[in-house]
């Protein structure tokens, strides 16, 4: 039985013109694939364990019934992210593809981007250097680079790439996951912005409330904001998750 089984995988399949494989080869490769989507997804909770870390606080809830809300959040700021990584580093793609193509279109498109990565690392750069956080522009650059050489690895024959290079999304996913560790302070930094721009966490101001008086129950830095509690810190050390129920409100200023 086995021995049929190791005959079957070892088998050589075509699967187009120069393109063959064999079945051990594929159940590699879907198992790194299906890793590989899994990481994409569970990315933004990443950053946002990071930033829990970073910060001293962990909600259960979130894990547990409020990920989809929280997530979308972190995901959205995920997304904005990678814009900006994209617009840094998008010529490598560009220029992948001229070389695969042979377009000289794709090379003058490569040749106005690089234009614009380096008109967008100027203004970024100034700015954070303006704001006193240039780290956060290399950290944003350094995230773009990662997965502009990862998605450009699959551009020169996608499906023989999709089955024999395992190299790209192991690449991604190594160095995703090893930059917001190596930089967590960075990496906390973002997510809190994110938090503040939204105004559900990030330690802005917020208070809760009564419904019933407006009487104030607990007032300090909002950490995060789900949908069944809020995190408070009222000092520089510590903090307190509140139920949010019928009975009360959170206000944020």
């Amino acid at each position: 039985m086995l021995s049929r089984v190791n005959g079957f995988l070892s088998k050589k399949v075509e699967l187009s013109e120069g393109v063959s494989t064999d079945g051990y080869s594929l159940i590699v490769r879907g198992i790194l694939y299906f890793i590989t989507a899994s990481w994409i997804a569970f990315y933004p909770a990443y950053l946002l364990l990071i930033h829990m870390k970073v910060e001293k606080f962990f909600s259960y809830d979130v894990f547990v019934g409020g990920l989809f809300g929280i997530k979308s959040f972190v995901f959205l700021v995920f997304v904005l992210i990678t814009i900006s990584a994209l617009y840094m580093w998008g010529f490598i793609l560009i220029f992948r593809n001229a070389v695969t193509s042979k377009s000289n279109e794709m090379w003058f498109l490569g040749a106005v981007f690089v234009l614009v990565s380096l008109f967008f690392h100027l203004v970024m750069f100034s700015s954070g250097l303006s704001s006193g956080n240039p780290e956060r522009i290399l950290w944003l650059s350094a995230l773009g680079f990662i997965f502009a050489v990862a998605i450009s690895s699959y551009m020169a024959n996608p499906l023989k790439n999709v089955i024999s290079n395992w190299i790209a999304p192991l690449f991604g996913i190594i160095a995703s996951a090893t930059l917001p560790i190596f930089f967590t302070d960075v990496t906390s930094d973002i997510v809190k912005t994110g938090l503040e721009n939204f105004r559900v966490g990030g330690s802005v101001q917020a208070s809760i409330h009564k419904v019933e008086n407006g009487d104030t129950i607990k007032a300090g830095k909002l950490l995060l904001l789900t949908p069944k509690y809020a995190y408070l810190r009222e000092d520089d050390s510590g903090y307190i998750s509140i139920s949010r129920n019928n009975d009360t409100y959170v206000s944020v200023q």
